[in-house]
């Protein structure tokens, strides 16, 4: 057994795990059909694995399955992209296109899946055309395939980041990985096809690439690993998030009204003079915990009392810090970013559409037509 034989059937080990975490352990909205892509990935690998003419004359039922398998990959991260981003929460006719080229290329290969042993093994026997098959006008299809769908993916996500602004902490981390998940998957692809080509082209210095880019594979689904480990939370649902809010009683209706007066000026305090606004993704799970009371309290105080949501309670006490440190000279060397950064946003796009929210124009013009405006 050679060594790429044994790191490809470690990365099927691994992902068999993460597969049953995200199928029986986790309730993140659409994780199962994440679940069910790693099972794919870990009967493609293993087939990859024994890509030998021994190994399919022992199991000739199992020829060819490499050709369909791969191109469920698309339609599985699309629609968990689509769950994720709340573009589509329950399955849908639409959706169903999506695995359209996967049944056209099952029913294309039906009459030879149905084929006898026999056969097959005949076929196989002489094992140099059948290595040429595997790079044909098929194979070249899901390959391309690849691209369409994790970019379109890839699209569904950045539209979703730039029209949602009240990310909560734990919820921006899950589309910060969820974006780099796409990306490695986009390089992964494209190694992928440069491999494909070398080897069916017969390219100096290139064609012995192939099959070692499927170690790609296996560094994402190690990397999905350690991102388990690192951060549980990314693959947890809202309400995991905040099950020790929950479970927390909110007061009767006869001491509101005197307790929202208290906890507002308990959030100005915080705000005023602490500077929490300035916490990266702070949440009101965060609040709550730090006020010893209940979330959707808060939450209910901050809309009675200031007459906004949450995330635009917190969002201006930045804007104007932003402001503020962008007219220090203390902070001068800082580009845009930076200064937003400081302030307490923790990603360009966010910041980019909170602003445009409140001021109607982009940062940079702002600070150009303020700092032109006589004092």
């Amino acid at each position: 057994m050679s060594l790429l034989q044994v790191l490809l059937f470690a990365s099927c080990i691994q992902a068999l795990l993460l597969a049953g975490y995200f199928l029986f352990y986790s309730s993140l909205r659409g994780i199962r059909l994440f679940g069910l892509l790693l099972i794919v990935m870990a009967l493609h690998l293993y087939l990859v694995a024994n890509d030998n003419q021994a190994f399919f004359l022992r199991f000739p039922h199992l020829l060819h399955i490499t050709w369909v398998i791969p191109a469920l990959y698309g339609p599985l991260i699309l629609i968990f992209v689509r769950r994720i981003t709340r573009l589509g929460v329950h399955f849908s006719k639409v959706e169903v296109i999506y695995f359209l080229p996967f049944l056209l290329l099952v029913t294309y290969h039906f009459p030879f899946f149905m084929s006898s042993a026999s056969a097959k093994s005949l076929y196989i026997a002489d094992f140099e055309r059948s290595v040429v098959d595997d790079f044909g006008l098929i194979n070249q299809t899901v390959v391309w395939l690849h691209v369409v769908y994790f970019g379109t993916a890839l699209w569904y996500l950045k539209a979703y980041q730039l029209k949602i602004l009240d990310f909560a902490a734990n919820e921006e981390a899950r589309l910060l990985w969820l974006g780099h998940f796409l990306r490695f998957s986009l390089i992964v692809v494209a190694i992928g096809i440069l491999a494909f080509y070398s080897k069916k082209f017969d390219w100096p210095m290139l064609r012995h690439l192939y099959p070692y880019h499927f170690l790609g594979l296996l560094a994402l689904i190690y990397w999905c690993a350690f991102c388990l480990i690192r951060q549980p939370v990314i693959f947890q649902s809202p309400d995991e998030e905040d099950l020790f809010i929950s479970n927390q009683k909110t007061p009767g209706k006869s001491k509101v009204q005197e307790t929202n007066v208290e906890l507002a000026e308990q959030l100005k305090h915080l705000m005023e003079e602490e500077k929490l606004y300035k916490t990266p993704g702070l949440t009101l799970a965060d609040l709550a915990a730090l006020l010893q009371t209940n979330k959707q309290y808060i939450s209910e105080t901050i809309n009675q009392t200031f007459g906004k949501n949450f995330y635009d309670f917190v969002n201006e006490y930045r804007l104007q810090e932003f402001l503020f440190l962008s007219d220090n000279p203390d902070y001068h060397h800082l580009k845009l970013l930076g200064l937003a950064y400081e302030a307490g946003f923790n990603s360009k796009a966010t910041f980019n559409a909170v602003f445009k929210k409140h001021y109607e124009t982009t940062p940079s013009n702002y600070l150009r037509s303020w700092k032109r405006s006589p004092n």
